[in-house]
């Protein structure tokens, strides 16, 4: 039953175009077995022709009358939609009944007791092919957002993604660069940030995609955010027709952004896909899929294979819009136990921060392991770790290799056999937030993490309407922080930063350091 009440939401339209809102309301509303009899005649023979993977169509095809040597159980179906018809047009003799009786009692026993035969006006079966909300190709679901995406490029030279974090956005952008480079377009990528010679084509057609404009978690890249502001401002007068040009930014981003700099690009709305709006449709086939390579695969009597759609819809309810529902429904397939609290869902990083603390204090080997990998992004395991690996709890190699696998099993990292990363960006986030609230754990932060993302995360306490994805400065970590800037001679790109522009005691305290630092390489000297 729960899985007619998928077909329900998969080929919603069709179903109604065909046969009805009240139709398809009682196929949602399908609670035992008594209810089946409720169905139409016409609805069940078409979820048998369109639906059922078990029913192959016959021969000659659905609508057709089967041939003689069809003894299949589509071919059966069939004759039997032929000769309920030609009864309505007043036929009374059927040459195959007796065979198609004794077929349907092999396969499913004798159940002519359970059968009651009601005369429905002598109403016809009528045929449709069914179509589907959306499709899968490649294992990609083909959302509307997605198409929305290759219909605007077909006819402009310049597509906004926007969405929440986990929406889907990144997955969208590999799709497009494959679509073109299967039609001979040379296909260019960057990350968070654009100069105007990524916009020369060289003679020949080009599609260029820029992931993560102005940054992950928030407006990195203080140093270039007037210079990508510049050529986004003139782009329009770069795109011709051997250009095209995706650019994928975060929710959050971009209202950022829009405090400071109203983009043109960004308001022109018949070049924007929204990636926050999913149909039931995509969520269902999103989840299926999921869960078909999740926790579950490995556990077929897990729970959760019996959690229904309506139940994750339920849930999902609950999420504020800060995140995307197809990266809670990834959590949820592989931590179940994210699932059986309805309010997670509400602050799901509050969430991965419990599961992260709770590591910590059960298995510090593997925390100590998933933080390093988030502190370089990517870890070869064909070499050794680096050398301050050891302040992780004494982490090496062996360590790291020896955990691989049970942090994959979570979900946390994906490993392809020669390097280890972070699965997703809320990952290292949830991470670092847990990270930055530990006195242990905040000085190793501050002192070993990418830079780059330091930069993008930390705000001054001062700064206005606090994002979601963003860590405060502390006082307790002014003095880790401004070693890490003077050591890695960092204080020239972070003039433009927020925690430097404005009259601060942590401003205070890096230039009264750097003074000194100055200081003391001058009597070094001498």
């Amino acid at each position: 039953m729960e899985e007619l009440k998928d077909v329900a939401d998969l080929f919603k339209t069709s179903i109604v175009e065909h046969f009805g809102r009240a139709l398809l309301n009682s196929l949602c509303n399908l609670n035992s077995l008594d209810d089946y009899q409720n169905l139409d005649i016409s609805l069940v023979y078409n979820l048998l022709r369109n639906v059922c993977k078990n029913v192959t169509p016959p021969k000659r095809g659905w609508g057709y009358e089967p041939s003689a040597d069809d003894v299949s159980l589509g071919a059966d179906i069939e004759r039997i939609r032929s000769m309920w018809n030609r009864y309505c047009d007043g036929g009374t003799e059927f040459l195959y009944l007796g065979g198609i009786y004794d077929r349907m009692v092999d396969r499913y026993g004798n159940i002519s007791d359970l059968v009651k035969f009601e005369d429905t006006g002598r109403k016809k079966i009528l045929s449709f092919e069914l179509n589907p909300e959306c499709q899968i190709e490649d294992g990609l679901v083909l959302t509307k957002a997605i198409k929305s995406v290759l219909e605007i490029l077909e006819r402009e030279h310049i597509v906004v993604v926007i969405g929440a974090l986990g929406t889907g956005k990144s997955t969208c952008l590999k799709y497009i660069e494959s679509h073109y480079r299967r039609n001979q377009w040379t296909v260019s990528r960057k990350e968070k940030s654009i100069t105007h010679l990524d916009l020369n084509v060289d003679g020949k057609k080009k599609l260029f995609c820029c992931d993560n404009l102005f940054g992950v978690f928030n407006r990195g890249n203080f140093a270039e955010t007037d210079e990508i502001i510049k050529v986004l401002e003139n782009i329009e007068q770069k795109v011709n027709h051997e250009l095209k040009v995706v650019f994928v930014i975060h929710d959050h981003v971009y209202e950022e952004l829009q405090e400071i700099h109203p983009i043109r690009v960004f308001q022109n709305k018949r070049v924007v896909v929204d990636f926050n709006e999913l149909s039931d449709a995509e969520m269902l086939l999103i989840l299926n899929d999921q869960r078909e390579h999740g926790h579950c695969a490995n556990d077929p009597k897990c729970w959760f294979r019996n959690v229904d759609f309506e139940l994750v819809k339920n849930t999902l309810q609950e999420n504020p819009g800060k995140l995307g529902n197809p990266i809670l429904t990834l959590l949820y397939s592989n931590r179940h136990d994210i699932f059986t609290k309805r309010e997670a869902t509400r602050n799901i990083v509050r969430e991965l921060c419990t599961i992260f603390q709770k590591m910590l204090e059960d298995t510090p080997d593997l925390f100590n392991v998933l933080l390093y990998v988030m502190f370089v992004k990517t870890h070869s395991l064909d070499k050794n770790v680096e050398e301050w690996a050891s302040e992780l709890g004494g982490l090496d190699s062996i360590t790291v290799k020896k955990n691989v696998s049970q942090l994959g099993a979570f979900l946390f990292v994906e490993a392809d056999g020669s390097r280890i990363e972070i699965k997703h960006e809320l990952l290292s986030f949830a991470l670092f937030k847990c990270c930055a609230s530990s006195t242990k754990y905040v000085f190793l932060l501050l002192k070993h993490c990418r830079f780059e993302m330091i930069e993008e995360i930390i705000r001054p306490v001062s700064t206005p309407n606090h994002g979601e994805f963003c860590v405060i400065l502390r006082k307790e970590m002014y003095d880790r922080f401004s070693s890490r800037i003077l050591e890695d001679d960092l204080f020239e790109r972070l003039k433009e930063h927020p925690l430097l522009k404005e009259k601060s005691f942590f401003r205070y305290k890096l230039y009264s350091m750097s003074t000194d630092n100055d200081r003391k390489i001058r009597v070094v000297k001498k």
